[in-house]
């Protein structure tokens, strides 16, 4: 909890060199608690580096909180915009690359039922985008709204819409875009796990 309080006499104006008559700071951050005929700005300034050294000191679980919630009940630290309606394709396959989507995103699992509706998905990073997109889709988009994307790997469009949720299963209507040929699938999605779901 941080609590910082000012007293600073006639301190109208933005810039003003008025004197600040001893000030007190109170942050857990180890900043100096008192300024003595400091001018206001120079309070001002340290202030603010306080504060940023207080924000970078700050636990990782609390910079990283997980604030997205999925259907699932696994919590998210990043939406990767589709709720937005436009999932980051292109940021989705840069932490592919990196190995580290399973922990940030959630996914399909990849199988017969996958493959039919997105068959040119054969590289792993294209396989990924895909994948992922369509999990977090599923996991954190509202039924009626839409989700799209354009895989940066081999050129595919997705257009999804998640439908209804009963139990551990929502339904889908998924459009692809391949060579300018649309194609359209209808299903419906389980979540055997938290964070995964698979086409039924």
């Amino acid at each position: 909890m941080l609590i910082v309080f000012f007293y600073t006499e006639k301190d109208t104006l933005i810039g003003s060199t008025k004197l600040a008559y001893t000030p007190f700071l109170s942050m857990s951050s180890g900043c100096p608690v008192q300024y003595s005929s400091m001018s206001i700005v120079k309070v001002r300034h340290n202030t603010v580096l306080c504060l940023l050294a207080l924000l970078t000191a700050l636990p990782a679980q609390w910079v990283h909180a997980k604030n997205f919630i999925g259907y699932t009940g696994k919590g998210w630290v990043s939406d990767f915009g589709v709720l937005r309606g436009q999932c980051d394709a292109k940021g989705v396959q840069g932490e592919a690359l990196k190995g580290t989507l399973v922990q940030q995103m959630a996914h399909v699992q990849s199988g017969p039922a996958f493959q039919s509706i997105f068959p040119q998905s054969t590289l792993v990073d294209a396989l990924a985008v895909d994948s992922h997109c369509f999990g977090h889709t599923m996991e954190l988009v509202p039924s009626g709204q839409a989700v799209r994307w354009l895989n940066p790997v081999n050129g595919v469009g997705v257009y999804l819409s998640p439908g209804a949720k009963s139990d551990t299963c929502r339904t889908f209507l998924a459009v692809t875009i391949v060579n300018g040929e649309k194609k359209k699938f209808r299903g419906e999605v389980c979540s055997p796990s938290k964070g995964a779901w698979q086409i039924q």
